[in-house]
């Protein structure tokens, strides 16, 4: 993992009158880990929020009135640096089709205006035969770490006229949309550090533990940095178990970062 900061990566960031009270000191953002943790209420969505904003969605920082941002590095120097926001999208909808985590599912596989997907990653054998052996090299990598997660309910994925579905122990067929909430939000997430391609990166990921059991949420940030060695995370939670396992030294108290508005 990276040990020192570098141009691809977030250094610090500061944010003066959030809420109209609040200031934000945060300096010596890890390049690789960073584990942000607070009782509800204390900022740490904001935070994050505040961060994507400020590096990618500028139309959406005017409209914070009364708070100034700053981040190290500036705007201009992350511009072609891949950030990634996975914010939790298990939310109660009325129909199934509906569901904004299976939408962002299905774009990650299927189809992603925004960025790669899945299957559009997997076109690159044909259109760059020299990458052949490193792409499927990748994607057996990807099935390995999506079945080890899934053992336990005995699906297997499987890729099979330009479709992604899900074989089960009984010989049965899984859409996507048969899978649970938390098969939907871990396949989500490994996907879309996957599709980075292990390339320089940023990515945030919003309480990813929600869904996810104890056991996924111990394993989630080491295969992270499995599959994405390179990338710098940004992580809240609310879970011990996110970081209980050799992360400890990641964590970041929003009390320690957080002060009354000077």
């Amino acid at each position: 993992m990276k040990s020192v900061p570098n141009d691809k990566t977030i250094h610090s960031f500061s944010v003066k009158g959030l809420w109209g009270e609040k200031d934000i000191c945060w300096d010596k953002i890890n390049p690789d880990m960073n584990i942000l943790v607070g009782i509800n209420g204390s900022g740490k969505t904001t935070l994050v929020n505040l961060m994507y904003a400020y590096y990618r969605d500028t139309k959406a920082l005017r409209k914070i009135k009364h708070t100034e941002v700053k981040g190290s590095p500036d705007v201009a120097q992350l511009a072609d640096t891949e950030i990634v926001y996975v914010r939790n999208l298990d939310v109660p909808t009325r129909r199934k089709e509906e569901s904004p985590l299976l939408q962002e599912l299905e774009n990650a596989v299927y189809q992603n205006k925004s960025s790669n997907s899945l299957f559009s990653y997997r076109m690159k054998m044909v259109d760059y035969p020299e990458r052949y052996n490193e792409i499927q090299g990748r994607m057996q990598q990807l099935q390995q770490v999506v079945d080890g997660f899934f053992s336990e309910t005995g699906k297997t994925m499987t890729i099979l006229d330009g479709r992604l579905f899900f074989e089960t122990r009984h010989g049965n067929v899984c859409q996507l949309d048969g899978l649970s909430s938390g098969e939907k939000q871990m396949l989500l997430i490994l996907l879309r550090v996957f599709l980075l391609e292990a390339k320089s990166a940023v990515v945030f990921l919003d309480e990813p533990e929600i869904s996810l059991h104890i056991g996924w949420q111990q394993l989630l940030l080491d295969t992270l940095t499995t599959l994405n060695p390179n990338a710098q995370f940004i992580v809240t939670t609310h879970s011990p178990s996110m970081f209980g396992r050799g992360w400890g030294d990641k964590v970041v108290y929003m009390e320690d970062i957080l002060t009354d508005a000077k």
